[in-house]
């Protein structure tokens, strides 16, 4: 699509926006606004660290440790060159455009009512989303299952391939691509990926990948992640290891069973969507990313933003999974709201508002399988 239909869209969708559909957008607008300004007090982290490895000498990942993949690592030389003020700006200007082309891919992919849940469930993370990156592979995975939907194949793999090398995650909700039959458009987002691999080892040595797939090489579990929640309530100690708050340690052989047990459930999902009249990138791409939040030794706030399209299109499937998705979304917004307005919930309420978030997450598989297996009884 040229940009000349792109920005025809657009103003197709706007020009005949509802009155809540332009209250959230221009909400956005507010939310940008106030990142670019600079509202004292607001922490930075991501800015800080993004300035850190952008001016660092040396050859990254080599001389250099980084913990962000290779395409993330490009999007952080784009927005990092300046000063931190500079760069605190361009990485929200980054996010704000990643959001509304998420928001534009659900319309353009899934359509109008698709998009204005989109922009629902997003709402609760305007509070700090826009101070990380975390939404341009949001974004370029919506993009790639849009235009693949569409008939765009070559393009919408090059998307999938490129979100991929920023975070992960979205390997998990590329087979939606073979549900919809668009083969062409799975094997170029694997040759995308494999492409930027091989330039990403090429620059940063294969100890590029274990920093990455380590975070630096950590070895306690993240706070709020799964298994860290409960680690940290029972033992009641915590520190700060290679850029998070960590509790315990991960045992031998628990990050590879934890990375078994996510294939395996993925899988399970997938192939279960195989006999289902489910929009492949709704419920089955939501319950998916969801499986992969339940066992990462990780689970920082911003991750649930990678729900978000998925719920969105999955709500045209039936309003429950809508609410399904939003509901960790609606945790973890008013969690960090309070973070940000320094009311001291305390570690026991922390921990009980992070496992209330995670069993929400784990709800959804849940919820997917219960779902499937009810239909095929039927």
């Amino acid at each position: 699509m040229s940009a000349s239909e792109r920005a025809g869209v657009i103003e197709r969708l706007s020009g005949s926006a509802r009155p809540a559909e332009l209250g959230l957008i221009a909400l956005r607008v507010v939310a940008v606004v106030v990142v670019i300004v600079g509202v004292p007090h607001w922490p930075d982290p991501t800015a800080h660290r993004f300035s850190e490895i952008a001016h660092a000498p040396g050859t990254p990942w080599r001389d250099t440790p980084v913990e962000y993949a290779f395409v993330d690592w490009i999007v952080i030389r784009a927005v990092g060159w300046g000063s931190l003020s500079l760069t605190r700006i361009l990485l929200a200007i980054v996010a704000f455009g990643a959001d509304l082309t998420a928001w534009w891919a659900v319309a353009r992919g899934w359509g109008r009512e698709a998009a204005v849940r989109y922009l629902w469930v997003g709402a609760p993370l305007l509070i700090f989303i826009y101070r990380r990156d975390d939404l341009v592979p949001v974004a370029l995975a919506a993009l790639g299952l849009a235009w693949a939907r569409r008939g765009r194949e070559r393009a919408g793999g090059i998307a999938v391939g490129l979100s991929a090398l920023i975070k992960v995650w979205p390997v998990v909700v590329a087979p939606a691509l073979a549900l919809e039959r668009r083969t062409r458009a799975l094997a170029t987002a694997a040759l995308a990926a494999a492409a930027g691999t091989v330039a990403w080892i090429a620059i940063g040595g294969l100890g590029a990948l274990r920093q990455v797939s380590t975070f630096r090489g950590a070895t306690g579990w993240e706070l709020g992640s799964t298994i860290g929640v409960p680690i940290w309530a029972l033992t009641g100690q915590h520190r700060f290891e290679e850029g998070a708050n960590r509790s315990g340690t991960i045992p031998t052989g628990a990050a590879q069973a934890l990375l078994v047990a996510t294939i395996v459930t993925v899988t399970a999902i997938w192939l279960l969507a195989r006999r289902r009249d489910d929009a492949p990138a709704g419920a089955p791409a939501l319950a998916a990313v969801a499986a992969l939040l339940v066992f990462a030794p990780v689970f920082s706030p911003q991750y649930v933003a990678w729900l978000v399209p998925w719920a969105a299109v999955a709500g045209g499937d039936g309003r429950r999974w809508t609410w399904l998705g939003s509901a960790p979304v609606i945790i973890t917004g008013a969690l960090v709201t309070l973070w940000y307005l320094d009311v001291d919930l305390g570690p026991g309420g922390n921990q009980l508002v992070l496992a209330a978030r995670n069993l929400a997450v784990m709800v959804i598989v849940g919820a997917y399988f219960v779902h499937t297996a009810r239909t095929r009884r039927a």
